[in-house]
């Protein structure tokens, strides 16, 4: 009997998916093969598929070779889904060959490779939560004690010179959160580390403005967070309108009651989510439940971010020799000393050839005779001219 076509390996965006971390220690994926053809005419078992989840918003490029990656999908909704490898065909068993003349085929095909691939995940969004705020409110802190991520933490200005993202993880869910480098007055102008962390936030689902109250009284608290807002504005008046939730840090400093801040913050209109204390733990857990619900929500809601070029119009190359699944289909490449020839399903015919069966050999020959290809080499090749169809050298027999 034939032999079972190899398992599809496909990435599938799926809305439970939160993060790539899945794909950091493994790097491999290879779908089942499919199993052989077995006597009594019996096909073999085809492959099951190997299904990979990522979040929506991913996006899939290939890698071939020194070129740069090419984006070859978009999975940016639910259900999105790209086979990203294909399984081969499974051979013909020897029954196939059958006929009137030949009663007893001494050969088969050979599976056909399945195809291999290498490929860059990338997400196009930065983080769900970003927290804002001045230099040394604690920021850091919070990523620190939520999340495996272990920024640098230190009592000075600009401790953080990078944006630390971290992992949350709560109830089986997980979202992303990040830390942006402090902002100051003037940073929309380059002042302090500049606007060039103003882009980060651009790519943050909801805002977390902290305010430390160590700084202040909460007149001071108001000032440094019109101050923030106004920086946020003159950058880009899209991010005033992304949802923010404002925290208090530091209430240890308070033995833990934050109320009086609470109620003086909120009658300057400046509403307060929650009171923590990142460096005793206090608050931070249900912060962090509090925030999973508005996370995932807004990771559905929020659009593609940062879109830097927009799609230009491409016409169409047509190789047909690439797409036909015919067997005349093909093109012949001279390249120095040597002839390639290519075509879809003839490189697929060849890979599937079984050399070392005179049969197969001769199955080969007769196939190659009849779409004329025989004779369009012997038009173009020289004596010991290497012959390859694909990646297979077929001189040897022609």
């Amino acid at each position: 009997g034939n032999g079972g076509k190899g398992g599809d390996v496909i990435l599938q965006a799926d809305e439970n998916a939160d993060t790539l971390s899945d794909y950091v220690s493994r790097k491999r994926f290879e779908a089942p093969k499919g199993r052989f053809g077995s006597g009594s005419n019996r096909n073999g078992k085809a492959g099951d598929d190997l299904l990979l989840l990522v979040p929506p918003g991913t996006l899939v490029f290939e890698i071939t070779g020194g070129k740069t990656p090419e984006i070859v999908a978009d999975l940016s909704e639910h259900g999105d889904q790209i086979v990203i490898a294909r399984g081969g065909r499974g051979g013909f068993g020897n029954a196939h060959f059958t006929s009137s003349v030949r009663q007893s085929p001494d050969f088969a095909e050979l599976g056909e490779p399945g195809e291999e691939k290498a490929v860059k995940l990338e997400l196009k969004l930065v983080a769900d939560i970003g927290i804002i705020g001045f230099p040394s409110v604690g920021k850091s802190s919070l990523i620190a004690v939520v999340s495996s991520a272990r920024p640098k933490i230190a009592d000075y200005p600009f401790t953080t010179l990078v944006p630390n993202l971290g992992v949350v993880n709560v109830a089986n869910r997980s979202f992303v959160i990040c830390d942006v480098p402090g902002l100051i007055e003037g940073a929309s102008e380059g002042k302090g580390l500049g606007d060039q962390f103003l882009k980060h936030i651009e790519r943050c689902g909801v805002l977390l403005h902290m305010l430390d109250i160590s700084r202040g009284d909460p007149a001071k608290l108001a000032e440094e967070y019109e101050t923030i807002r106004r920086e946020l504005r003159a950058f880009s008046p899209a991010l005033t309108r992304k949802k923010e939730f404002v925290i208090l840090n530091k209430i240890d400093l308070l033995a833990n009651d934050a109320a009086e801040y609470e109620s003086a913050l909120q009658k300057k209109c400046i509403k307060v989510f929650a009171s923590i204390s990142a460096a005793t733990k206090f608050g931070t857990d249900d912060l962090m439940k509090k925030l999973l619900p508005v996370a995932l929500e807004e990771r559905k809601n929020r659009q593609a971010f940062d879109q830097e070029q927009s799609e230009k119009d491409i016409l169409p190359i047509l190789r047909p020799h690439e797409q036909s699944n015919k067997m005349g289909a093909f093109r012949i490449e001279q390249n120095g000393d040597r002839i390639i020839v290519r075509g879809k399903r003839l490189e697929q015919f060849t890979k599937m050839t079984d050399f070392g069966s005179d049969g197969g050999t001769q199955r080969f020959r007769d196939v190659l005779e009849r779409i004329g290809l025989t004779k369009a080499i012997k038009r173009v090749s020289k004596e010991n001219t290497a012959v390859f169809i694909g990646g297979t050298q077929v001189d040897g027999y022609l």
